[in-house]
C-alpha cells in the first residue's frame, strides 16, 4: 500500500477523530481476521481495526488510523483507500471523512458562516409555528405521552427547557464511551454549540401553546411534542466538526433501548455504508426515523439521503411565509418540510451560559426537530412502535413507511413553492397526520430489502437529482471512486451556495484535488467531469 506512506502523521488534539476507513465486506469476517490482514498488509503501522456491529462476524468495519488528521489531505486519503481493497479482500473500502460545514447556522458566527444564514428575527411569538402545524389541535388527541425519541447529537445539558424531558436510563455517550450523555462543550474554536439541547427542547420542551402561538409555562419554548421523553444519545463533539464513525453504533443503540422516534439533525457528504445497514435495522424493528436535509449543501446530506429508500425521513426547511428557507438541503430525497428559520429553542452554548436562555434560530435542525416530535404524537396515536409493528407486519410493509403514508396524506405542495418538487410533498400538519387512516393492502409500501446497497448505486441515485446525463455515464467500473465522486459533488455544491453570498469562497472551503486515478477514469465522461469540475 505505497500511498500509505504520502500521509501526513502527527499527534492528533484530543477533541479530533483520526482518519478513519470503513471496509465492507460481500461476507461476514470476524474483526480478528481484519485486525490481522492489515496488520501484514500495513507492517508496524499504527492501526486499529473494530466491527460496527459483531466482532465476531460482521461485513462492516472500521479502520482507524489515530496519528492520521484526515482534515486537508482528502485526495491522498481516497487514493490510500482504494490501495486498501484488494489486498484485504473487500468489496469496498471508503474513507469516513469529519463534515466541516451542516452546523454552521447554530454556532453564532454570522460573519464567517454567513453563506449558511439567514437575518435573524426574534420579533415572532415563541411558538408562532405552532399554529402553522396545527400542534395544538393535535394535542386534543395526544401530547406524547408515552413516546421515546432519542435524540443522536452532542448529548444534553442542564437546562429549564428540559425539565422532566430527558430519560436517563438508557442514555449514552458513544465519544467519551460512558453512560453519561451530557454535552461536554469541548474546547477550541467553532467546537461545541450545545446543539443537542436545542433539538431536545424542540422536540419536547414542557407547556402548552395557542393558535395564536403563544406558549405557557413551565418555559418560554413548547415542544411539539410536550409530554414525549427524550433519550438523549451522545455520538458527536460537534455538529460544526462531525464524522459519522459512531452514528451506527448510536441507531443500534436507540433501537436496544426500544425508541420509538430517532432524530437525527445532523449530516455531511460522506457515505457511510454501516450507517445505511444500521437505518434498514432499525426500520425493520419498527423504529420511525427523521433526518435533516442539511443547510449548506443543497443537496440532501447524509443519512437523510438514505429516505429515498424507504428507511428514514428527509425534512427541508420553511421561511415563516412557507417559502423555502435560502439554505436548506433540497432534492427528490425529501419527504417533506416543516418551519426552520425563527424558530424558537433552548439556547446554551457553553457549560457557563445561564439555564434559562432561548433564541430564535434557523437551519434544518428546527424543522427536523418540529417534525421528530410529531412522529412522536403519531406513535401515541397508535399505541407505541410494537403496536404500529404489528400493524406493519400484517400490511407487508414498515412503520416508517406508514408514518410517511400518513404525514403525505392529503399533503399538496403550497403555491408559495412556484411548482418546485425538491422540497417534499408539502408542509407537515400535525392535525392531518394523526387523522390519517393507517395504509392498508395495495395502499402499504414494500418493506426495503434488509442490506446496504453498494456505494455505487448510492452514487447513481444522487447524481440522478443532479445532472441525469452524468448519472448515466457512471459504469459498474468507477465503483471503485463512487465514494470520491461522492464527496466532491458535495463540495462543488457548497462551493456554489458559498459564490452565491458574499464571496469568501476560498477563505471558507478552498477547492478540492482529484486523485489521479479519477482524472484518468473522467476522461471519456464530459458530463461528470464537468459536474467535479475536472479539469
Amino acid at each position: 500500500m505505497k500511498d500509505y506512506d504520502t500521509l501526513t502523521r502527527s499527534t492528533l488534539p484530543q477533541d479530533r477523530d483520526p482518519l478513519v476507513i470503513e471496509l465492507v465486506f460481500d461476507t461476514p469476517q470476524s474483526q480478528v481476521s481484519v485486525q490481522d490482514r492489515v496488520s501484514v498488509s500495513l507492517p508496524g503501522a499504527d492501526v486499529q481495526a473494530q466491527a460496527v456491529f459483531d466482532a465476531d462476524a460482521d461485513r462492516f468495519h472500521f479502520i482507524s488510523f489515530p496519528d492520521i488528521d484526515p482534515h486537508g489531505q482528502e485526495p491522498q486519503i481516497f487514493a490510500f483507500a482504494r490501495s486498501m481493497r484488494v489486498p484485504l479482500k473487500a468489496a469496498e473500502a471508503n474513507p469516513v471523512l469529519p463534515d466541516s460545514l451542516y452546523g454552521a447556522a447554530h454556532v453564532g458566527n454570522e460573519s464567517l458562516f454567513a453563506f449558511c444564514e439567514t437575518p435573524r428575527d426574534s420579533s415572532l411569538p415563541f411558538g408562532w409555528h405552532h399554529p402553522r402545524v396545527k400542534t395544538p389541535l393535535a394535542w386534543a388527541q395526544t401530547r406524547g405521552r408515552g413516546s421515546k425519541v432519542a435524540v443522536i447529537d452532542t448529548g444534553y445539558t442542564d437546562h429549564n427547557e428540559l425539565h422532566d424531558v430527558i430519560e436517563t436510563r438508557g442514555q449514552w455517550n458513544f465519544v467519551e464511551n460512558d453512560d453519561d450523555a451530557r454535552d461536554r462543550f469541548s474546547g477550541g474554536f467553532l467546537k461545541n454549540p450545545g446543539h443537542g439541547t436545542l433539538v431536545a427542547s424542540v422536540i419536547a420542551s414542557r407547556g402548552s401553546a395557542d393558535m395564536n402561538g403563544n406558549t405557557s409555562a413551565p418555559g418560554g419554548v413548547t415542544g411539539t411534542a410536550p409530554e414525549a421523553k427524550v433519550l438523549p444519545i451522545r455520538a458527536i463533539r460537534s455538529v460544526v466538526d462531525m464524522t459519522q464513525r459512531r452514528i451506527p453504533a448510536a441507531i443500534t443503540h436507540a433501537v436496544g433501548q426500544k425508541a420509538d422516534v430517532i432524530v437525527m439533525a445532523l449530516g455531511g457528504p460522506t457515505r457511510v455504508a454501516s450507517t445505511e445497514q444500521a437505518l434498514r435495522d432499525a426500520v425493520a424493528a419498527g423504529t420511525v426515523i427523521v433526518c435533516a436535509a442539511g443547510n449548506c449543501y443543497p443537496s440532501v446530506v447524509f443519512p437523510a439521503a438514505y429516505a429515498a429508500m424507504g428507511i428514514c425521513t428527509a425534512v427541508a426547511a420553511l421561511q415563516p411565509d412557507k417559502r423555502p428557507w435560502l439554505k436548506t438541503g433540497h432534492g427528490p430525497e425529501v419527504s417533506f418540510a416543516a418551519y426552520g428559520e425563527h424558530v424558537w429553542g433552548a439556547a446554551k452554548n457553553n457549560a457557563s451560559d445561564p439555564d434559562a436562555g432561548i433564541r430564535a434560530s434557523q437551519g434544518t435542525t428546527l424543522a427536523t426537530s418540529m417534525i421528530g416530535g410529531i412522529a412522536a404524537l403519531w406513535v401515541a396515536s397508535h399505541g407505541g412502535r410494537d403496536a404500529l409493528r404489528i400493524k406493519a407486519q400484517a400490511a407487508g410493509t414498515t412503520v416508517q413507511a406508514m408514518w410517511v403514508h400518513c404525514a403525505t396524506h392529503s399533503m399538496s405542495r403550497p403555491a408559495e413553492w412556484g411548482g418546485a418538487s425538491n422540497l417534499g410533498a408539502g408542509i407537515i400538519d400535525a392535525l392531518a397526520v394523526l387523522d390519517a387512516p393507517l395504509p392498508t393492502g395495495a395502499e402499504s409500501p414494500a418493506a426495503p430489502g434488509p442490506d446496504a446497497t453498494s456505494t455505487l448505486n448510492v452514487l447513481v441515485t444522487h447524481l440522478a437529482g443532479q445532472d441525469i446525463i452524468a448519472a448515466a455515464e457512471v459504469t459498474p467500473e468507477m465503483s471503485e471512486y463512487a465514494s470520491e465522486i461522492l464527496w466532491l459533488s458535495f463540495r462543488r455544491g457548497a462551493r456554489a451556495r458559498i459564490s452565491e453570498s458574499e464571496g469568501g469562497t476560498e477563505a471558507i472551503l478552498g477547492e478540492d484535488s482529484i486523485t489521479f486515478g479519477l482524472q484518468s477514469a473522467l476522461s471519456d465522461k464530459p458530463a461528470l467531469g464537468a459536474l467535479l469540475g475536472a479539469g
